[in-house]
């Protein structure tokens, strides 16, 4: 004997409820996305602070030192440097605290040369409401080895 069934009641609950905790997860994927697009910014932003401080005391005599040590940043921002917004980076000689006191090409043995690099992180995905664009920076100094 053949017995037909009932339709299903529930079809449609059961595409509202898919909707919406579809709607949470993508959320929630997106926003570890952006976390973690957020720290990998940070992480090449102060690499290319430190790397080109470290070039930078070693090659303190030179004359093109300062351009030297800026296109050493620029490669350690593994392109970043093209694709945020506002980026910056400026090579002088500080004082203990990091303060600007002079040409880097003026730093005697000991005395510092700070490399500070800076760019605007605009998120992937704005539509997500509490990420604006902010600022990320890094300064690294380093002792000099000059003669």
């Amino acid at each position: 004997m053949f017995v037909r069934s009932k339709p299903h009641p529930r079809r449609g609950a059961t595409l509202v409820e898919f909707a919406v905790v579809s709607i949470i997860v993508f959320l929630m994927l997106f926003g570890i996305f952006e976390f973690c697009f957020i720290v990998y910014t940070y992480q090449v932003v102060e690499n290319a602070a430190r790397e080109g401080a470290r070039y930078g005391v070693v090659n303190v005599t030179d004359s093109t030192m300062v351009a030297d040590t800026e296109k050493v940043t620029d490669n350690f921002m593994c392109g970043l440097d093209k694709q945020m917004q506002n980026y910056s980076r400026s090579v002088y000689l500080a004082d203990s605290t990091g303060k600007k006191i002079g040409n880097a090409t003026d730093a005697q043995f000991g005395q510092y040369v700070c490399v500070e690099v800076s760019v605007d992180y605009v998120p992937m995905t704005p539509g997500l409401g509490f990420l604006k664009t902010m600022t990320i920076r890094s300064k690294s100094g380093m002792g000099s080895e000059a003669n």
